[in-house]
């Protein structure tokens, strides 16, 4: 990935933005199926060792292939924004936050819909998940209850407090996502209940 022309950009150091996007960028590559789990393990061995900004293009060697226009001003869809920080983060928070509201009109539906749509290993990716667990959750209280209140009336009482439950959960964790703000269900801390919850990624080399 050299060419007979280099711009003077590719020997710059790398920054944390740049080196976290070619982290996504080969964690996407991965979640694709372009790489292997050994690929993708070498391939960001490159990138935490690289230096500069031409060290980083060759963690992406025979993956992508720049133009030669591209390679020579130091581009690379590895570290290049085609979307800013801040238009990116919005876009997750609403993820998040439809991911919980429109749980309380469409059931598990909703945030099914933002758990897809998140991206890989993304804060919203784990709200939508979070939505989605709790909701079945609740609804299998609400039935529970359903059901004791048949053999003892006031059992009925657990319905209706996983209902109450759910409600208020789903709108605090919809503001908060609104919000930005980090946010765990209390009662998904303790909960055995895990169909799309996946446990935090690994640092990745940090």
């Amino acid at each position: 990935m050299t060419s007979a022309y280099e711009h003077p950009s590719l020997n710059l150091l790398v920054s944390d933005e740049q080196r976290d996007r070619a982290v996504d960028w080969l964690q996407r590559a991965y979640a694709d199926g372009r790489l292997t789990e050994i690929e993708l393990d070498q391939r960001l061995d490159q990138v935490f060792a690289a230096r500069t900004r031409k060290d980083l293009n060759l963690a992406f060697y025979g993956l992508v292939q720049p133009s030669p226009t591209a390679q020579a001003l130091g581009t690379h869809p590895a570290y290049a924004p085609l979307v800013s920080a801040q238009a990116r983060d919005s876009a997750g928070r609403g993820i998040a936050a439809f991911s919980y509201f429109s749980a309380l009109f469409t059931w598990i539906f909703g945030p099914l819909i933002g758990y897809l749509v998140a991206p890989m290993g993304s804060e919203a990716k784990r709200q939508a998940a979070s939505a989605f667990d709790f909701t079945l959750l609740s609804t299998g209280g609400m039935i529970a209850g359903g059901i004791l209140s048949e053999i003892w009336s006031p059992l009925g009482i657990i319905a209706g407090v996983s209902a109450l439950a759910w409600f208020l959960l789903m709108i605090v964790g919809g503001a908060k996502a609104a919000a930005g703000e980090p946010w765990e269900n209390p009662l998904m801390k303790i909960s055995p209940i895990r169909v799309l919850s996946k446990p935090a990624p690994r640092a990745l080399g940090r």
